[in-house]
């Protein structure tokens, strides 16, 4: 019989070597570090965050040693897990393309679980960081591709991350191999998530990074206390994750595939918009045309998109924020009408308003047979003088392959994180995050990420 999966996986990240990773990785983690973080620090006070917190002081009781990010009080390590992850992916802001979600997956995760590791060394988190990257994106692969596993109904960011985060935990806690096995193997009972949040615009999808994460943490630490995991997690053939959750679509051999030579974590990207990232090359295109053709000059605009953006993105009913933010046409409507899709252009009031609903119908979204990825558009403008003007973006802005530069991730993490701790902290936890390098200890860098309240702008 071959090795399973699970124990060459396992096997090879708990022999990660953070000093032998590339520099442009070591890099890749202090970017989506500083992203994910901005955004769980603007997410913290949301909706979805605050129901965890509510339910998590009755399940899991109000005393622990990890920070909730932008709170002013820390949790059990579980608990932080849950309500982080979720606070960073309350607002769309954190990055995508990973798992989809993976930051707001794995930094939760891992820094949940430094409080077991008080003295671990820079080196060590980047590790982690980067096993977590790895993997959550190897498992979406391999069961078929972002298109195939979510297009089934599977919210990838759940069923894959969860994988990535117990690979993280395991990496951070120094976990032996065979230990680091049997957490996928407890990782693959609580991969969970699904898309039925898109009918209702529910607050499900905000969740499901949360209970990715402290599900991963919680598999490791169950791992570390003795339980076993099923050797054969992926590829059993009665209940394997490959033949319940992907399928004929499934590509095993993706897991292991240019293992160690190719880092995951550069395929994800940082975004620009506070918006699905379905919809980005569409704004961009808008914001393109918008100098050319002003708002009231056009009569309606058609967006060309892939099969995958047409069901996941196509809808103009905007009755929450989800809803908002999960609609193309209300995005190229803001971008369109404000000149952005920050995150200003999806308060409720811009939602609401006169404004947004005369022009929301002119946003007509199609299947275009030659944008060929998930994340591409091109865009077609009609003037009310009967002239036409067209813009394809097949690589939008944040993209791995055109990434947003340095000063643009951190002006972003400012702009999220200066309201909720103030300017002064904001710098420092940049600075510590930006200068993260393998001889330093990571003591002191969670406690950064809770809120003075005299210290809030």
């Amino acid at each position: 019989m071959s090795r399973p999966y699970a124990a060459t996986l396992a096997g090879f990240y708990a022999g990660l070597d953070p000093v032998l990773l590339p520099p442009e990785t070591v890099h890749a983690v202090r970017r989506h570090l500083l992203d994910t973080l901005g955004a769980a620090l603007a997410g913290a006070d949301q909706p979805e965050p605050a129901a965890v917190r509510a339910a998590g002081a009755l399940l899991y009781g109000s005393f622990g040693a990890a920070p909730l990010w932008g709170q002013a009080h820390c949790a059990p390590p579980a608990l932080a897990a849950l309500v982080n992850g979720t606070a960073a992916h309350a607002l769309e802001l954190d990055d995508a393309s990973g798992c989809d979600h993976s930051g707001a997956v794995i930094v939760s995760a891992v820094f949940a679980a430094l409080p077991e590791m008080p003295d671990a060394a820079c080196g060590e988190l980047i590790a982690a960081v980067v096993a977590g990257y790895d993997l959550a994106r190897r498992v979406m692969e391999a069961a078929g591709g972002y298109d195939a596993h979510n297009g089934a109904g599977w919210h990838s960011t759940g069923t894959c991350g969860v994988f990535g985060a117990a690979i993280a935990v395991a990496r951070l806690w120094r976990l032996p191999a065979e230990t680091a096995e049997q957490a996928l193997g407890i990782a693959g009972s609580f991969a969970s998530g699904n898309w039925s949040f898109l009918r209702d615009g529910a607050m499900t999808k905000r969740l499901h990074p949360g209970h990715a994460a402290a599900a991963g943490l919680l598999a490791a630490g169950l791992a570390r206390a003795g339980m076993t995991g099923p050797a054969e997690i992926f590829e059993a053939s009665w209940g394997g994750f490959f033949a319940t959750y992907a399928g004929d679509a499934a590509v095993p051999s993706a897991l292991t595939a240019e293992l160690g030579a190719q880092w995951r974590i550069h395929c994800s990207s940082i975004k620009p918009y506070a918006s699905c990232r379905g919809t980005h090359a569409a704004v961009e295109a808008a914001l393109e045309l918008r100098a050319r053709i002003p708002a009231a000059a056009v009569a309606r605009v058609e967006v060309g998109v892939h099969p995958t953006t047409v069901r996941m993105c196509g809808g103009s009913r905007i009755g929450s924020l989800v809803d908002a933010q999960m609609s193309l046409p209300y995005a190229v409507t803001v971008a369109w009408l404000h000149g952005d899709a920050a995150l200003p252009s999806f308060r409720p009031e811009i939602r609401e308003s006169a404004a947004t609903a005369g022009w929301l119908p002119r946003v007509r979204v199609v299947h275009d047979p030659d944008v060929t990825t998930n994340i591409g558009a091109r865009l077609t403008a009609y003037a009310c003088d009967g002239t036409a003007e067209t813009v394809r973006i097949d690589v939008p802005q944040g993209s791995w392959d055109r990434p947003l530069p340095d000063e643009a991730v951190i002006a972003k993490f400012h702009s999220l994180a200066d309201p909720v701790l103030g300017p002064s902290r904001a710098a420092e936890l940049a600075a510590c995050v930006l200068g993260l390098g393998m001889p330093d200890r990571v003591t002191g860098l969670p406690l950064l990420l809770l809120r003075d309240e005299r210290g809030r702008a």
